[in-house]
């Protein structure tokens, strides 16, 4: 944490200790109140971290250094499954920790000597602080971590309000009651509830016409090779409905697919575009895609795997199962064998599901030969592999250049000279594992925050100014890649 946003929390530590200490001079049972708000704090970061879909070190290293936690990723990954981090209740509920703190508000034992002396401001102030402090100091931050940002501060407001007004907060759980040690029961009922951890993208039902998905296809940024192949497997499945209709017999064609590449090369976009390809011809009834990983499928107890990865595929029925890092299924862990469970019960829906599922797994090169190798069923039902290569200089050029247009930026022409030498430069020197597609993302939105403090210092704000990227704006982002280094 920076210097401002530990003086924020160390004061809001010391309001909870003082909280905790008037409980205990009252003799009243209750929760540790402190600790109350390091697990909301930590619960807060995790739902910032997976609001991009992707759990990085950095993010893991941040709630490890900052709330004083241990976690790496395969445990951590193993609580969002736990918890109701991942679904749609858990803006429902306020943090445990602010009964408290609104209860104490105005006592004055509690506000006496402290810096602060709105406790329901310092409280949100906490976590808008921390979460900031999160995202700025992590490597590629996402906006839509920035939004879950904004909507956690709202929701936190909207309960305090709830509070003032009623003098209780709006939730589905008791309010001020003491804490009382769970019953065996209801921690194992708590195991018992098993979250859906993924995304899931509808058909775009204006758009699903052939035509016009082969153009989206073809309208992606390179990936020649990978147009390619799906234009040629696009043909046969075009021939064999016309043999069938001729009352010929029709050559077998696998449905499923191993994608394989760095992150960021399209991989998803194409396996999005494959499933409203395939409900167009027939193959698939919805068109949509379930994206999930590990996370998604193997559960944290003995018998859970397999009813998860059942409730996947019932989402997915009809469209197409996309399993990124699906090679994390086949590496042993300390959750067990629970990896290798999820593998059998998905080679079996595979087979019991093949007339309306299209299943996607997706990862390096290496390590999704050595998955695919790891199981027969898998072997056998995974036979067409299509390699996603890294976007050259020029595509990623032209990548940043649509993600402007799409945001109403431009870049001048000196910043387009200035780009282009640059990212030449960037792809001949940086690890092979960069985020491609997505850095570039993240390039702009450090070119866009650059921008902003530029115009602000100089007074500048005509409609040109702010649309228009210049090269000083696009430094940054070079810098903060070397720093990162």
């Amino acid at each position: 944490m920076d210097i401002e946003t530990k003086s924020i929390y160390d004061s809001a530590l010391e309001i909870a200790d003082k909280i905790d200490y008037h409980l205990m001079t009252q003799k009243t049972t209750h929760e540790n109140v402190k600790e109350l708000l390091r697990m909301d704090l930590r619960n807060f970061l995790i739902f910032l971290t997976i609001a991009d879909h992707v759990i990085a070190k950095d993010e893991i290293r941040y709630i490890n250094k900052s709330l004083g936690y241990t976690f790496d990723d395969e445990t951590m990954r193993s609580f969002i499954a736990k918890s109701n981090i991942a679904t749609d209740t858990y803006l429902n509920e306020p943090p445990m920790s602010l009964q408290y703190f609104l209860d104490y508000a105005k006592n004055d034992f509690i506000v006496h000597e402290s810096k602060y002396y709105d406790i329901s401001k310092l409280y949100v102030l906490t976590f808008q602080a921390i979460g900031e402090d999160f995202l700025s100091s992590c490597k590629h931050m996402d906006v839509t971590e920035v939004n879950q940002l904004t909507r956690y501060r709202f929701m936190l407001e909207s309960k305090i309000r709830t509070y003032q007004k009623s003098g209780r907060l709006s939730s589905s759980r008791p309010d001020s009651i003491p804490f009382k040690p769970k019953s065996k029961q209801v921690e194992q009922e708590a195991a018992a509830e098993i979250p859906f951890i993924g995304t899931i993208t509808q058909a775009d039902k204006t758009e699903n016409d052939l035509d016009s998905l082969l153009k989206q296809l073809n309208d992606l940024i390179g990936l020649d090779s990978v147009k390619e192949e799906v234009t040629d497997l696009i043909n046969l499945l075009k021939i064999i409905e016309i043999r069938e209709k001729n009352g010929l017999k029709a050559p077998s064609v696998t449905k499923h697919f191993v994608f394989t590449g760095n992150p960021g090369t399209g991989k998803t976009t194409v396996a999005r575009l494959l499933s409203q390809i395939y409900c167009s011809l027939g193959i698939l009834s919805k068109g949509h895609l379930v994206e999930v990983d590990r996370s998604g499928l193997v559960a944290a107890y003995m018998g859970q795997t397999a009813i998860k990865v059942k409730e996947v595929i019932d989402r997915a029925m009809g469209g197409v199962l996309f399993i990124d890092e699906a090679y994390s299924l086949a590496t042993e862990s300390q959750e067990g064998d629970f990896g290798q469970e999820a593998i059998d019960t998905l080679v079996k829906a595979m087979e019991d599901n093949r007339d309306d599922l299209i299943v996607i797994v997706a990862g390096y090169p290496d390590k999704m030969e050595h998955f695919i190798q790891s199981n027969p069923g898998l072997k056998s039902r995974f036979q067409k592999t299509i390699f996603f290569p890294d976007y050259t200089a020029d595509d990623l050029f032209r990548i940043f250049e649509k993600y402007c247009k799409e945001s109403d930026y431009i870049l001048s022409e000196e910043g387009r000279i200035y780009l282009k030498d640059k990212l030449t430069h960037y792809v001949e020197h940086t690890d092979k594992y960069f985020g491609n597609a997505r850095t570039i993302r993240n390039f702009l939105n450090v070119a866009i925050s650059e921008q902003a403090n530029r115009l602000l210092a100089e007074n500048a704000t005509t409609k040109e100014d702010l649309i228009t990227l210049q090269p000083a704006d696009l430094a940054a982002i070079f810098e903060i890649e070397e720093e990162s280094k």
